[in-house]
């Protein structure tokens, strides 16, 4: 009967333990998941990329100073790019943008020489950086939102 008792006590243990540990591991899994949103992306994010346009025959390098309102909208100045060896400086943009729970971003920038860009980006390091990649057709470039702590940032 003793030795019964001292299973039975050793089972209840051994379910004790693996039920605490199921309900940590839980917890800890859930306190790793990624939230965002909108309001994740606010301030102002120096923004870089390079790659090719026109199906791969146009070597393209960009940089813009962008700011986010963290509700889902933004603007862009200062910005310069390089196609083919063609500079253009001084372009302007308006951005809409969609940052879901999991972290991913959409993005649209109307730019004032006329391009629309579109991409899609994954939210890292709590809205600190953003690696992007442009989706639009006949396109191959990437980049990088980094954010800067500056008297800008508002």
């Amino acid at each position: 009967m003793k030795t019964i008792k001292s299973l039975a006590t050793l089972t209840l243990c051994i379910l004790s333990a693996f039920g605490t540990s199921v309900v940590l591991n839980t917890q800890q899994a859930k306190a790793q998941q990624a939230y965002c949103s909108n309001a994740t992306l606010k301030g102002v994010y120096a923004f870089q990329s390079s790659g090719f346009i026109n199906s791969g025959s146009t070597p393209l390098n960009a940089v813009f100073l962008n700011q986010f309102d963290g509700n889902g909208n933004g603007t862009g100045s200062n910005g310069t790019t390089s196609a083919g060896g063609n500079i253009t400086e001084n372009i302007t943009s308006t951005a809409t943008y969609q940052v879901n729970d999991n972290c991913s971003v959409s993005f649209t920038f109307k730019n004032t020489d006329g391009t629309v860009v579109t991409g899609n980006g994954i939210v890292i390091n709590k809205g600190r950086e953003v690696s992007f990649i442009q989706t639009n057709p006949g396109t191959n470039v990437s980049g990088t939102f980094k954010k800067v702590n500056n008297s800008l940032d508002r």
